[in-house]
């Protein structure tokens, strides 16, 4: 053989490997691309559309041989139970030591706790939303702790008072009212 045959043969024999290298990328791309749209959560995928939400099929699963009942009577949404009864004015002065549970409405006064620096209070709305409270301190500074919910992970805290709100039922809120942790 020839060196120009030689060149020739390779040069043949190029493309088919070439092409065969590239077959193989492309049907890994293809594979990685199927796999990828089948439920990757990268968080890559800013601006697509969320994926449809699995439904659920009355099956029984081996883990679970038989099915559980639902509740008789579910739990009420803190919307859904009737309005607790107010506290009294004497009720809402015990707040001055920062230590009370108190059931409020919008407008309720909560009094300074001035040993923890924090207050006086006022109820500026209670709603399904949560609670807002306003305080404005004697230098005009104002503090305002606006969604208050029950759910929110924790109390709030206001120098070395911690406000928790406990429940919202309709136009009223129970709250705790007690010192911070260090």
């Amino acid at each position: 053989m020839t060196t120009s045959e030689t060149s020739a043969r390779r040069r043949t024999g190029r493309p088919s490997a070439v092409r065969g290298a590239v077959g193989t990328v492309c049907a890994l791309l293809a594979l990685a691309a199927t796999l990828a749209g089948c439920g990757s959560d990268s968080g890559d995928d800013a601006g697509a559309p969320a994926p449809a939400a699995p439904s659920r099929t009355a099956e029984r699963s081996p883990a679970s041989p038989t099915p559980t009942k639902a509740s008789s009577s579910p739990s009420p949404s803190p919307t859904a139970v009737k309005p607790m009864k107010p506290s009294t004015p004497a009720e809402l002065r015990a707040c001055a030591d920062g230590s009370c549970t108190v059931v409020v409405t919008k407008g309720t006064e909560l009094p300074r706790a001035a040993g923890l620096g924090a207050g006086p209070f006022t109820v500026s709305a209670v709603a399904a939303g949560g609670v807002d409270l306003t305080s404005v301190d004697a230098s005009g500074f104002t503090s305002n702790l606006l969604g208050q919910r029950p759910d929110q992970g924790g109390p709030s805290t206001v120098n070395e008072l911690s406000i928790a709100v406990l429940a919202i039922a309709e136009d009223t809120a129970k709250l705790r009212l007690f010192p911070a942790e260090h």
